[in-house]
């Protein structure tokens, strides 16, 4: 599944100029060149880790936030060839990386970026996230009604989960594929594609394409 993901998205890639990495993602402030750029140090991170916890170590996916911006910045500005053929190689050293990775190692810790101290199996569903979304992000064709039913499925869980923890989020409850309850004052029932329903709740939609019982959807924050 990740395989085939990756392999959208790198040939999404190869498909665009100079030109089309220069204009605008998705993601505010970002190229499209950042956004590839983004998924290969991405990519390139988790190898690290996985190769850290093969060496008995554990692993720190970036040095800091700030570390990771810089190189974003720097690497966004080569040429598309360069972009595209650095992205090709990251995820494919990944996805060996994943493959040869022992299998009474995969509790090993490491150190994420975002989550703090984790279990190292947890660069499977993370790598699949970053070329999944950011396929999106890309803003070349790829939309979420394009996303595979069990990454939408899982995320639907993982993010309403995510969602109701929140204090600045309204409580919600996803009530089987395409029903959201979400628990505001009065209670809104929102229904539609399970996809559609993801990129809402994700930040990649407006709420098009879902059905509100009420005369707008509730403000959702930022999921990031």
């Amino acid at each position: 599944m990740i395989a085939d993901s990756a392999a959208r998205l790198v040939d999404t890639a190869q498909a665009l100029t100079d030109d089309d990495l220069c204009e605008a993602s998705a993601l505010p402030g970002w190229t499209r060149a950042h956004v590839l750029t983004h998924v290969t140090y991405a990519a390139d991170s988790r190898t690290r880790l996985l190769w850290a916890a093969r060496a008995g170590r554990i692993g720190q996916q970036y040095p800091s936030e700030q570390a990771r911006a810089e190189a974003i910045e720097a690497g966004a500005c080569r040429p598309a060839g360069a972009i595209c053929a650095d992205l090709d190689r990251a995820i494919q050293e990944c996805l060996t990386a994943i493959r040869e990775h022992p299998s009474q190692l995969w509790d090993a810790p490491a150190i994420l970026l975002a989550g703090g101290r984790r279990p190292v199996r947890d660069v499977l569903p993370g790598l699949r996230r970053e070329l999944e979304y950011h396929h999106v992000d890309l803003a070349a064709g790829y939309q979420p009604a394009d996303w595979p039913e069990d990454f939408v499925a899982t995320e639907l869980s993982l993010v309403t989960v995510l969602m109701d923890r929140r204090a600045d989020a309204p409580p919600m409850t996803l009530n089987g594929h395409g029903m959201l309850h979400i628990g505001t004052s009065p209670p809104v029932d929102v229904t539609g594609p399970p996809a559609a329903m993801l990129a809402w709740l994700s930040g990649r939609s407006d709420g098009s394409g879902l059905d509100p019982a009420s005369t707008a959807l509730p403000s959702i924050p930022p999921l990031g």
